[in-house]
């Protein structure tokens, strides 16, 4: 949670800077990850129906929208080492209850106050590494959540779909809580954080903090970002969530199957968006966009129609690679924002909240009308509204939107 200043020439200081975040998210990741496919098929075991597994993978973001915005605030006034230990120890606690529900109802409660307490040791994380991306690289602004990823869609699927078939239920929660308190630990010893020093009291502070938020929802360049987030984590959610569904039910595949799907499509994601970052700089708002969703269009069609397990894997390679291009979009315009980082990181973590609750919800009730592969069918044309947006909005202010600048390493 440290935010040295780096001088000019510093690169050390910078490759520290990122390799601390790198290991951080990954070990974070793993856990999520291994969390994400575990539940669902925890559920399954239970019995549980297409629209209660798409309420337990919902109602944790409706857990972190709630207190999303009130985190912002805290990491800009309280600092972001403090909130990430108080979100992780509460998020160690819930992760133990799962040993003790034991119906779909009970797991979609304690998946709820997971998600309430993911809130604050998110946001701290982001605005951390957010508030030092100009230090970095605005080329490394998709690294964040590529190295979050490769925890939480590749290493921590793996782990999980393993852990779920060599070990019992109740042994598997209980491991992950234990392995919560890793991350948890390395901010504890290793990073520090300047005392921040309020003035006038927290009235005061609440008033500053209102008022600054009021300036930044104005901004309406904002909106599309925001969109754009919440619509590539509903799908993600939703994804994750059921192709677990599709493996293991409709293609009668082994659990280990299906954590493979998410792994691979963990490992793209990952690939395009360290690989991928130079084309922030080369190419126009408008032209990522189209490729983007072009990308992820052509790999919803071919997992709605996928029969083999051999179709699934192309077509999750192609997802990856889409999604991380969208990633490489979103995370370049947060990078960009002023003002203090916890709020800008606040709004974009609520519609993450948004798309992780909406997502797997909808697509629950969408399940139970026109099965599993009319869920992902159902996010097509979600996705070609947005290089639409971006054109109306370009059009409207006269101005393209070209390639970032580049002269953001000092």
């Amino acid at each position: 949670m440290s935010a040295p200043t780096v001088q000019p020439g510093g690169i050390p200081a910078r490759r520290g800077l990122m390799a601390s975040y790198l290991v951080l998210n990954i070990t974070s990741g793993t856990v999520a990850g291994a969390m994400q496919l575990a539940v669902p098929l925890y559920a399954l075991s239970l019995k549980a129906d297409t629209a209660q597994i798409g309420l337990i993978r919902g109602i944790s973001g409706i857990g972190l929208l709630l207190l999303v915005i009130p985190a912002g605030f805290l990491v800009d006034h309280y600092g972001s080492k403090r909130l990430f230990l108080v979100g992780g120890l509460f998020g160690t606690v819930a992760t133990f209850s799962l040993v003790t529900a034991h119906t779909p109802l009970a797991i979609a409660a304690v998946m709820g106050l997971a998600g309430l307490f993911s809130s604050l040791k998110m946001t701290a994380l982001n605005s951390s590494f957010y508030s030092n991306l100009q230090s970095m690289g605005i080329e490394k602004a998709g690294w964040f959540k590529g190295s979050m990823s490769i925890g939480l869609t590749f290493l921590g699927p793996l782990a999980g779909g393993w852990l779920a078939h060599a070990i019992s239920y109740d042994a598997l929660f209980k491991l992950l809580a234990a392995c919560t308190l890793i991350p948890i630990s390395l901010v504890f010893f290793f990073h520090n954080e300047p005392a921040r020093q309020g003035s006038g009291g927290l009235r005061a502070a609440v008033r500053k903090q209102l008022t600054d938020f009021a300036g930044l929802i104005r901004r309406r360049e904002l909106y599309l970002p925001l969109l754009t987030e919440s619509l590539s984590t509903s799908f993600f959610a939703t994804f994750s969530a059921f192709i677990v569904v599709l493996a293991v039910q409709s293609l009668h595949l082994p659990a280990t199957a299906a954590s493979l799907l998410l792994s691979i499509e963990g490992g793209l994601f990952i690939i395009t968006v360290f690989a991928a970052g130079k084309l922030i700089l080369r190419c126009s708002l408008l032209q990522l966009y189209v490729l983007a969703v072009a990308v992820v269009v052509v790999g919803l069609i071919g997992l709605a129609v996928a029969g083999s397990f051999a179709a699934l894997v192309v077509t999750t390679v192609v997802l990856g690679i889409g999604l991380g291009l969208i990633n490489l979009v979103v995370s370049s315009r947060i990078g960009q924002m002023p003002g203090d980082k916890g709020k800008v990181v606040g709004l974009f973590s609520a519609a993450v909240g948004v798309g992780i609750s909406v997502g797997p919800m909808a697509g629950g009730l969408i399940g139970t009308w026109v099965g599993t592969r009319g869920i992902f069918l159902s996010f097509v044309p979600l996705f070609l509204a947005l290089p639409l947006l971006v054109y109306r909005q370009e059009k409207r202010s006269r101005v393209p939107a070209g390639p970032l600048p580049a002269a953001v390493t000092e």
